[in-house]
């Protein structure tokens, strides 16, 4: 599977997108904006768009001088299908990912290219002011949030919007599962990367502007997808020392409860319960689904 030859660039990014014809000029032009020496080419995985991705891109791409290239990730939904196709066409060791609807900073290439240099596994920080409205930005959290955080009381990992690897490790590591389809499904690759005793490194300074769900109804099923997700992970990793508690599931239900009670008071409080019913919904759907308990 190498793929890594003389005067290679030094980066690949991939950019796993179904649909992203609307953003995906902001997240290149971001990408060509990028304060760096390194040589570097950008992967537009396209997951079966039928709304002129590939064509909006290929137009951006005329008459630059920037190394672009849309690699067709057609043959099944999933943005690990992406990623994997992406990944397996980049030329580069040092493999980043970001997604076609956010917008990296300046120095995000350079900071996470020098975070592979120390690691195999590299994760930065999702900024959440830039590209949405104040009313949006009440159904998440304040600020920005770190991109390794422990998942599920179990291991860290990166977000998908925001990471990179060596792609030396996600061959020995078979790629990026396509069994996960959404809801994080970066998470399995990353907790595989660390048992497999390869390292990861948070690297706050790599910033990633995130586009949060436009809609209400969007993000309460981003919330359902993600918990019906935890099961499944939860079936794949109890064997490798992943464990429920009890006690923190039993908390995070009373938490739940105590907003639906606040829910009249005010806004912030209605956004949350909904959220937060919305990814305990996904929890027992998955508990089931997935014939574990995990709710």
């Amino acid at each position: 599977m190498e793929n890594v030859v003389e005067n290679a660039p030094e980066v690949s990014v991939v950019i796993p997108v179904r649909n992203g014809a609307r953003t995906i000029v902001q997240q290149l032009d971001a990408l060509a904006a990028q304060r760096t020496s390194r040589r570097f080419e950008v992967l537009v995985a396209d997951n079966g768009s039928d709304d002129g991705t590939a064509g909006v891109v290929q137009e951006w791409a005329r008459g630059r001088a920037a190394d672009v290239r849309v690699v067709d990730a057609s043959h099944r939904a999933g943005s690990n299908v992406a990623r994997n196709a992406g990944t397996a066409a980049a030329r580069a060791e040092k493999v980043l990912i970001c997604d076609a609807d956010d917008e990296v900073d300046a120095g995000w290439l350079d900071a996470l290219a020098e975070g592979l240099d120390r690691a195999d596994g590299v994760g930065g920080t999702l900024e959440r002011v830039k590209l949405n409205d104040e009313y949006i930005r009440r159904w998440g959290p304040p600020g920005g949030q770190t991109g390794i955080v422990k998942q599920l009381g179990y291991l860290p990992r990166p977000i998908g919007a925001n990471c990179g690897f060596r792609r030396s490790v996600w061959e020995s590591l078979g790629g990026f599962n396509e069994d996960y389809v959404r809801g994080g499904p970066e998470t399995e690759f990353y907790w595989r990367l660390q048992l497999a005793g390869f390292s990861l490194l948070d690297v706050p300074e790599a910033v990633v502007h995130y586009r949060m769900r436009a809609e209400l109804k969007a993000s309460v099923k981003q919330m359902y997808i993600w918990g019906r997700q935890s099961p499944m992970l939860y079936r794949d990793f109890r064997p490798r020392g992943m464990t429920f508690d009890a006690k923190e599931s039993l908390d995070r239900w009373v938490y739940f409860l105590r907003l639906v009670k606040r829910s009249g008071r005010g806004p912030r409080d209605r956004l949350e319960a909904l959220r937060q019913g919305g990814y305990r919904l996904g929890r027992l759907v998955g508990s089931v689904k997935y014939r574990v308990v995990f709710f």
